[in-house]
């Protein structure tokens, strides 16, 4: 018999849960949206889930210029830049706002430490969306180190803080901090990593060396999803599924 272990932890986390949920209440009959209903970019990474909004009336919104007087714009959980808040809001639309919490607060620490003149580095993806609303709460001087290497040869200040895309491991993380400590700087080091995802990235590593095959269920574009499946691929046979079927 085949043993099938399963991580009970498996699936969205609170807060990709609390922004499907509301987004499905505006799209209700009885939420009384006043015009159309529009994501500005993908919700969730996850096809299954942003088809099933697609049939329930959700539209895209590819840029800030296109919403229109009586939108009602769900802002997705990765967050956006506050100028194209603004901008969204000067076109007449409501914004729903389904930011994820933990990323809101990374916002408020990162406009904090600007403010204390600090020079703003984020460790991550420069094309994902979580890195690009964290960059535009983080003045004009801010950088994105995408790998080790590029922190060894950034020209960056004396005086910076260090943020990480939640998502990204810590293993990775930190060792690009060390790559800046290894220059000679002192960097301020805010651990913005996701417990959340930490706790699944520990699982997945810990029980696929004891598997004889790995299945990680999740969004192709997902780069949540993608980084289980390395993780998992180095240390056996691993799948990336994006449907059941």
């Amino acid at each position: 018999m085949t043993r099938v272990i399963v991580d009970r932890n498996a699936g969205f986390c609170a807060g990709v849960r609390r922004a499907i949920r509301g987004t499905k209440q505006i799209l209700s009959p009885d939420s009384h949206a006043r015009g159309r209903v529009a994501a500005y970019g993908q919700l969730v990474h996850n096809k299954e889930v942003t088809d099933d909004l697609s049939a329930r009336g959700l539209e895209n919104l590819e840029r800030p210029e296109d919403a229109r007087p009586g939108d009602e714009v769900v802002l997705r959980t990765h967050g956006i830049p506050p100028r194209e808040e603004q901008l969204i809001r000067s076109r007449g639309a409501e914004i729903r706002d389904f930011t994820c919490p933990r990323v809101k607060r990374i916002h408020r620490q990162i406009r904090e430490m600007r403010e204390e003149g600090y020079e703003i580095i984020i460790v991550g993806d420069p094309d994902h969306p979580e890195v690009k609303g964290h960059l535009g709460h983080a003045g004009q001087r801010a950088m994105v180190l995408p790998a080790p290497r590029d922190a060894r040869r950034a020209a960056v200040a004396r005086k910076i803080a260090v943020f990480a895309q939640t998502t990204i491991t810590p293993e990775f993380f930190y060792e690009v901090v060390a790559a800046l400590e290894r220059r000679g700087l002192e960097p301020t080091v805010v651990d913005s990593l996701c417990p959340f995802v930490g706790k699944r990235q520990r699982w997945i590593d810990r029980h696929s060396k004891a598997a004889d095959a790995s299945l990680i269920l999740g969004g192709k574009n997902s780069s949540n999803t993608r980084k289980l499946h390395s993780l998992a691929d180095q240390n056996g046979p691993a799948y990336h599924l994006s449907r059941a079927d």
